[in-house]
Formats: C-alpha cells, structure tokens, sequence
C-alpha cells in the first residue's frame, strides 16, 4: 500500500500525494442560482495554490467556493458537521435551500472517514467488475484485499 489510511490522501487536481493532513484542503462548489453544492474535493493546501478551485472564474459562472482545513475535517467536530449537512439536506429537499450532489456528498465522507478508502476507490471499479467484491463491502479488511489484489496491476 502506498497510502497512510486516513493521514494521506491523492490531490484532485495535480494527483500527487498530500503527506499529512496539515498539508491538505478541502473545498466545495456552491452554485448560487440552483443551490446545489458539490464539487467536493480534497488539494494540497499552502504553496501549491495552483490545485485551488479559481475562485474568480468561478464567480463569472456565478459559483462560490466553501472551504476548510483538511485537519479540522477529521475531527469529530468536522465528522458533525458534514452530518449536520446530510441532516439539513434531508429537511429541505424540494424547497429553494441548498441541496447536494449525493454521490459527490457520500464520496468526500468515505475519503475523509473510512480508511483504506482513499487507495483502494483507485481500483473499486475495475475490482467489482472482475468479481472481487460485491460494492457493498466497506469493511477495513475487504478494503485492504482489494488494494493488495490490484495495487501492481498495471491496466487500471
């Protein structure tokens, strides 16, 4: 395994690791009109600025930009508040508050929460459609199996 499960983490821009979490950023995309967030990723954080959202082209689209600290993101008080979010989400569907993109929403609290996830997520499809899990297997140990089985595969 390349990565530490839940103090490293692959940037959604550059693709390069983030080594610990003080190096990490992670951010969202609200669209105004529509109230929908999502865009959820993780960056590094600090000199590398150029794996941001740009925030000013963003506004021409008529978007903004949330953000945090990665570390703060895995403490109980960010796990709350991504919950508080999916609570805030479910009271509000069909009304003019924001709403998410569920798949993005469920994705980012697996990177941030679930460890392995965030190596093993490289070889997730390419595992289920050769067999190897059933896509509802979370657990630590199939999680492992899964990156130890496709880790060296070269054709993913």
């Amino acid at each position: 395994m390349k990565l530490k499960p839940l103090k490293q983490w692959i940037c959604d821009t550059c693709g390069g690791i983030i080594e610990k979490p003080e190096d990490g950023w992670w951010e969202y995309i609200h669209h105004i009109k529509g109230n929908l967030i999502d865009g959820f990723h993780i960056v590094h954080y600090g000199n590398m600025r150029d794996c941001y959202y740009n925030e000013q082209a963003l506004r021409k689209e008529n978007k903004s930009v949330g953000s945090m600290h990665l570390d703060h993101m895995l403490t109980s008080s960010g796990y709350g508040h991504m919950l508080h979010w999916l609570e805030l989400s479910q009271q509000v569907q069909g009304k003019t508050k924001d709403h998410f993109d569920m798949q993005d929403y469920i994705n980012i609290m697996r990177r941030l929460y679930l460890p392995y996830w965030e190596e093993a997520r490289l070889y997730w499809e390419r595992a289920f459609k050769d067999g190897f899990h059933d896509a509802c297997c979370f657990s630590e140990n199939d999680l492992v199996r899964i990156i130890k089985e496709y880790e060296n595969n070269n054709d993913i």
